[in-house]
């Protein structure tokens, strides 16, 4: 189960809030991740499918991972391309099979969350009402 600090910590991730990010992170570290990959996968399953859908092109996929690898910051943790665009296909297509190693598909899901909702992307009440269903689903896991 997911507790409201971690749905606090996506939430000021996706707005850039830094230093709340930080503060919220050190709480965390005190009271536990337990739960947090769920969360974060239910997040990335929402904002995936804001984004794409069933009818999404394969090409379309393999350009939004390359435009999201090449704007990503020095210094921020490769991820491996092909394991990327399987899991966006999977998030809108459930047929679609992953094995992807678990710590690379939190990388992955963490920046498709900041690509597809960050910068302004998505308005508050919309980022709330997207994080609550996320929190709800991850719950219900």
């Amino acid at each position: 189960m997911s507790s409201p600090e971690m749905v606090d910590y996506i939430r000021t991730m996706i707005r850039g809030d830094h230093e709340a990010n930080d503060r919220v992170e050190a709480r965390l570290d005190e009271i536990g991740w337990d739960g947090f990959p769920t969360l974060l996968g239910a997040v990335f399953y929402f904002a995936v499918n804001r984004r794409f859908d069933e009818q999404t092109s394969t090409g379309e996929i393999v350009r939004f991972v390359a435009d999201m690898r090449a704007g990503t910051p020095p210094g921020t943790p490769e991820i491996d391309a092909n394991a990327a665009e399987t899991l966006i296909r999977a998030a809108v297509n459930p047929d679609v099979e992953t094995a992807i190693d678990p710590q690379m598909a939190g990388r992955i899901q963490g920046l498709v969350i900041l690509r597809i909702l960050g910068d302004g992307a998505i308005g508050d009440d919309d980022l709330d009402e997207l994080l609550a269903e996320a929190a709800a689903l991850a719950s219900r896991v």
